[in-house]
């Protein structure tokens, strides 16, 4: 092995576990988030034709599993396997671990729309560098199912997958969690203007989400499709993609009708997950336990 490599590799291992945590768990992001990059050409290039969903879907197959321990090195198959957490879960844990996710998810999104009303939000916070209304539905439709799978998959393999199983071996899952919330929130908040310190709630409390169902599952598969099919929804309401709606100057109305609905509708499906998030911790914990007797 050339020294030059030894001496980066001794370097690496000198590193907090937590610090390359989160320097795999981006590195993770950057590169699978890199096909995006094809959705602008696609509104350039045959805007008409959404040649880039099925483009980014065969990238998204092919990151997939090689995080997933397929091809070259083969050394750290195993290990990328692991921190990836994308094990199968049963039908059973699937239904349980959708429904409280689902009643999480809308909980946190209401809290979402109601940040830009208590706090001082760029105006412009919500303005889309393009207009999709000079191109057709279906163009439209694909540029949001490509930006939702990508967010689902590669965000969710990145922070949920290997930056938080490294810090949860090493600080366990309050660590973890809280730490990739925080880097999740950091990632945004130079990336998307919205995401300011007033939103930082926000983005601790879907990392929780998200954390919880994997502590409970061991997987982060029902993170994957909660985090693409919220973002698929939310993303045209939240940037005003259909009709284009002034949403900001809406959610800047103060406290009224439309206000006190959010708060309600908050809570209650917040409250109405506790019980759900506690049967699938019985029923993950039941299948772990019968998983481990036929080992």
């Amino acid at each position: 092995m050339d020294s030059s490599i030894r001496l980066a590799l001794r370097l690496w291992g000198k590193l907090p576990a937590l610090v390359r945590a989160v320097i795999v768990g981006e590195l993770v992001v950057m590169v699978g988030g890199l096909p995006e990059l094809l959705l602008a050409a696609n509104l350039k290039l045959f805007p008409a034709i959404p040649w880039s969903l099925p483009a980014i879907l065969v990238w998204l197959w092919l990151f997939w599993r090689y995080l997933n321990g397929m091809w070259w090195p083969r050394s750290t198959s195993q290990q990328r396997r692991r921190d990836l957490r994308g094990c199968p879960v049963s039908m059973r844990v699937w239904r349980w671990s959708l429904l409280a996710g689902g009643l999480g998810m809308v909980s946190v999104v209401a809290l979402a729309f109601l940040t830009p009303r208590l706090a001082d939000i760029p105006r412009d916070a919500f303005k889309l560098p393009v207009s999709f209304s000079a191109y057709p539905v279906w163009t439209v439709v694909s540029i949001l199912l490509a930006i939702s799978a990508v967010a689902g998959v590669v965000e969710e393999a990145g922070f949920r997958g290997y930056m938080l199983s490294q810090i949860e071996r090493r600080h366990g899952w309050i660590v973890a969690i809280l730490v990739t919330g925080l880097v999740f929130f950091a990632d945004h908040h130079f990336s998307h203007a919205y995401a300011t310190l007033a939103f930082l709630p926000f983005f601790m409390a879907v990392s929780t989400l998200h954390g919880l169902l994997v502590y409970l599952t061991r997987s982060i598969l029902p993170s994957v499709v909660l985090h693409a099919v919220a973002d698929f929804i939310v993303l045209p309401i939240q940037y005003g993609v259909f009709g284009n709606p002034s949403v900001s100057s809406i959610w800047r109305t103060g406290i009224d009708s439309s206000f006190l609905a959010l708060v309600g509708l908050g809570a209650s499906f917040g409250l109405a997950a506790v019980p759900v998030f506690m049967h699938l911790g019985t029923v993950a914990r039941s299948e772990i336990a019968s998983k481990v007797r036929e080992a």
